[in-house]
Order: C-alpha cells, then sequence, then structure tokens
C-alpha cells in the first residue's frame, strides 16, 4: 500500500489524471502481491521449498499487465439467444445491444467510448439498452469523452436507465446529456416499441440510491398487453419480483462479474444473479460484466462485453 499512499500525497491542487490512474493500477498491485505471497507460504507449508520472494513480484507485475492488456483490448461481443414462449414471428430474431458499466470518467475517455460504439453498430442492433453506471464523474469534466455514445445507431434507438454512480457525480446531470444526445431516459418509466405490427414493451428502474421507490408493479400492469416486456435495471436485485409480474427479460450490470481475480470467485457469494444468462420463474435474467472497468483499468478472469441478445421463439 506504500505506492498509493506515495503517489496520493503528491502536493497537486488538484489530482492529475496520471496520479489518479496510478492509484487505480497500485489497487491492482495491491491485490496480487498479497495474494501471491499467501500462495508462496502455502506451497512452502505444503512442500517445504521456498521459492525466492522475486517470483512473487514478478507474478504480480504479470498478473496486472495481463489484465491491463485483456481490458484494453476489449470490449468483446458475446452473443446470447433468449428462447421466449408464444413470440410473434415478426419478432423472431429481434436484436437488443445492452451496454452496460462502461464508467466513463478517469480511466475510460473518449478513444474507448469511440471503439464501443464502432462495435455497437456493426451489429445492426433493432434497440440499444444502456443498464446504468455508463458515466463516473462530473458531466462538466467528461461531456466530451460521454458525447462520443452520440453515434451510436439503432432502429429502435437508444434507452438508458441509471446505476448508483451517476447518482454519486449528480445524476440529473448524466441524465441531461442522455436526453441531449436523442436517447430515451427511463425511470420507473416504460417505452412501448412497434415493430412490425407487434410490441416490445421496456420498463426502467431507478437505482435504489436515487431512494425512489420502485414503481414495478404499476409499470407491469401498464405493459401487460405487450407481446414481449422488458424490464432494464442497473441491479440484478428485482428479478424474482419481475418474474412474478410477468416480464420476459431482465437486463442488468452491477456486478462486473468480480472483474479481476480473485473477486471474480467472491462476486458470486454477494449477487445472487452475478453474470450471465440465468433463469428465475418464467422469466430470463442477464447480467452484463460490464463494457467498460470501474477503478484498475484491469480485466483478469472476466472481459468486458457488449452483448447482443436475440429473440427466438421457445
Amino acid at each position: 500500500m506504500l505506492p498509493l499512499l506515495l503517489i496520493g500525497s503528491f502536493p497537486f491542487k488538484r489530482i492529475h489524471r496520471l496520479q489518479r490512474q496510478l492509484i487505480f493500477l497500485c489497487l491492482g498491485l495491491a491485490t496480487y502481491l498479497p495474494l501471491l505471497t499467501i500462495l508462496r507460504d502455502l506451497y512452502f507449508l505444503a512442500t517445504d521449498t521456498l521459492i525466492d520472494r522475486v517470483w512473487v513480484f514478478v507474478g504480480t507485475i504479470v498478473c496486472v499487465a495481463a489484465g491491463v492488456l485483456h481490458a484494453v483490448l476489449g470490449p468483446h461481443v458475446k452473443r446470447v439467444s433468449i428462447k421466449i414462449a408464444n413470440l410473434p414471428a415478426e419478432l423472431e430474431g429481434f436484436t437488443i445491444a445492452q451496454l452496460s458499466d462502461l464508467h466513463v470518467g478517469p480511466t475510460i475517455r473518449a478513444p474507448y467510448v469511440e471503439k464501443v460504439v464502432q462495435r455497437t453498430n456493426a451489429l445492426k442492433p433493432h434497440l440499444i439498452t444502456m443498464t446504468g453506471d455508463i458515466g463516473d464523474g462530473p458531466v462538466r469534466v467528461y461531456r466530451a469523452d460521454a458525447q462520443e455514445l452520440k453515434g451510436l445507431r439503432a432502429e429502435h434507438g437508444v434507452i438508458y436507465v441509471s446505476g448508483n454512480h451517476e447518482h454519486y457525480w449528480g445524476v440529473q446531470d448524466w441524465m441531461g446529456l442522455m436526453t441531449e444526445m436523442g436517447f430515451t431516459v427511463l425511470s420507473n418509466s416504460v417505452k412501448v416499441i412497434h415493430h412490425q405490427g407487434n410490441t416490445l414493451a421496456v420498463a426502467g428502474l431507478p437505482d435504489p440510491v436515487s431512494k425512489l421507490t420502485p414503481a414495478l408493479e404499476a409499470m407491469a400492469s401498464e405493459i401487460k398487453s405487450a407481446n414481449v416486456k422488458l424490464l432494464l435495471s442497473h441491479r440484478p436485485n428485482p428479478a424474482r419480483a419481475a418474474s412474478k409480474l410477468g416480464f420476459d427479460l431482465q437486463l442488468s450490470g452491477h456486478t462486473h462479474g468480480g472483474q479481476f481475480f480473485p473477486w471474480t470467485l467472491v462476486v458470486r457469494f454477494v449477487h445472487e444473479f452475478h453474470k450471465g444468462l440465468d433463469r428465475v420463474g418464467e422469466m430470463w435474467i442477464y447480467v452484463n460484466v460490464g463494457t467498460g472497468s470501474w477503478g484498475p483499468f484491469l480485466r483478469l478472469g472476466s472481459t468486458s462485453e457488449i452483448t447482443l441478445l436475440t429473440l427466438t421463439k421457445a
């Protein structure tokens, strides 16, 4: 932790971008250095053979470097098929691109956002959804970086719900920016999409940090006649309640899938639905592990993703 404290104590009036990135990188070092030290000690207890401590430092650098490289090369496209009973033929093959936890801020800047936009548009989705934590800093500082998202294109537009991090940095500013870019912002509200004579209804929940009472039942009642009912919620928590109310699919994020080992193991004990596709009663839930990264720009044991979900008849 000494490097982190030394970097954090630099006499800058305002924290410098490079300084912040080094602090985040030290968080990665602070994970792997103790972990590899413990593994070294366990190996000694099991075999009575002591590995030179230099290999602990080498292993730490290798883990962090590999994690940074994996993050830089992302996000990768993950294709998922969603089988829905009684799906109208006209909605067969309807595609939804999901972006989540992009965290535009100190480490995720315009070049990475531009790459996300290009890879998403290349999929030619019918609809794009953003399930929160898209911004992670003041809009006045990161407006230009976030505005790269304005290039997103889909037949039925872009729908956004907020996450906890937007609330930390001024959720009204972030929601206002999303509206400026032409996106639909949902907060205890719904949007009905008409596609070839059929309807896909999208309901959006605010993050619990907002202290707003979730209007899940009211929204479910409002859209009960839709052919497909989709719920956007930054956190996976409402899944069981949403399943009982007749939703077909919930899209969430928040967990990052743990982001990097060993937290990729720990996360499954914290969140019931921590990554990927799960079934809750008659409803599917998909948890995106993050299109970007929070804190250390580091991915090891998880892969940042743009999810392309395709509706098919069960």
